[in-house]
């Protein structure tokens, strides 16, 4: 169950218009319930909850909110190394890549664009380390593909 919302939020967090800035996406609205409010530390936290759940909110949520947080994808995925074997689950590491070029693509594009570098480094990232993610999706391949569709669009991008 989501946390209850402070009263107050903090000014430096994304606004519900962030995560929502054309009015009425009801995706939007879903990743507000979800991370709206939250610092860097409490949306990490949540995400590592349950992953298979929130994963989609990062394809839906306004530009601003996800150049917010996409850290938390960040951190997820290159924390999956300091995992033993049997602590290592899903890590929605076969969607992940397609939530991240959803950003990198229409109206969100001009608010995420500082984070090509860093998106591309986690290109690196998962594509150098595609062994240990292997047991996320069947066939593992498709984990490649996905990253490298990835890395080939921002490298395509201005």
């Amino acid at each position: 169950m989501a946390a209850v919302r402070p009263y107050t939020m903090n000014p430096n967090l994304p606004s519900e218009r962030d995560f929502d800035p054309y009015g009425g996406d009801l995706d939007a609205q879903c990743a507000w319930r979800n991370f709206g409010g939250l610092t860097l530390e409490e949306a990490i936290r949540r995400f590592r909850e349950r992953p298979e759940l929130y994963q989609e909110d990062f394809m839906h949520m306004g530009g601003r909110a996800f150049d917010y947080y996409y850290a938390v994808i960040d951190r997820f995925l290159r924390d999956t190394l300091s995992l033993s074997g049997d602590e290592i689950d899903d890590r929605q590491s076969w969607i992940l890549p397609q939530c991240i070029r959803n950003q990198f693509e229409g109206k969100n594009l001009p608010y995420v664009r500082n984070r090509k570098r860093e998106v591309l480094e986690l290109c690196e990232f998962m594509l150098s380390n595609l062994k240990v993610f292997a047991r996320d999706w069947d066939p593992p391949s498709e984990i490649e593909s996905q990253w490298t569709q990835l890395r080939s669009h921002l490298q395509n991008l201005c």
